[in-house]
């Protein structure tokens, strides 16, 4: 099951070069998944943009720009279908405040992941019930 890294690491002064490598082979092992998730967050701007202002657009792509860095770095999701629906809700709205500083309330959040796990389902066929079940 998927989990979200929380908490902090204390790393021995000696054992900084491992870590920095130990870093940098995880972030390119997770490249593709990343890229993968840019591509589709590229794809529900252009989509968006049929719709909505540029200013909507780019207020919900912003905000699952930062989704997309909080799966990839702080949690071992490999698939869309991975993300619990703990992600989703509290643990990213938990991080977004504290990490993010931007005028985006909570319902902007849910907002903004509910319309993409949408796109996600409707237009390219990548289903994620629980996701889409914790965002209503």
């Amino acid at each position: 099951m998927a989990r979200v890294f929380t908490g902090r690491v204390v790393i021995p002064g000696n054992k900084i070069d491992e870590y920095f490598a130990a870093l940098q082979t995880a972030e390119a092992a997770r490249a593709p998944f990343k890229q993968s998730l840019e591509q589709l967050n590229q794809e529900f701007a252009d989509f968006l943009g049929a719709k909505y202002v540029a200013k909507t657009v780019r207020k919900h792509t912003g905000i699952v720009d930062m989704f997309i860095e909080f799966i990839c770095r702080y949690t071992d999701v490999e698939k869309i279908d991975d993300i619990t629906k703990g992600m989703v809700n509290s643990q990213f709205r938990s991080w977004y405040k504290r990490k993010v500083w931007d005028s985006a309330t909570e319902s902007d959040l849910r907002v903004a992941l509910k319309k993409f796990f949408q796109f996600l389902a409707a237009e390219k066929g990548i289903v994620n019930q629980k996701a889409l079940d914790a965002l209503k």
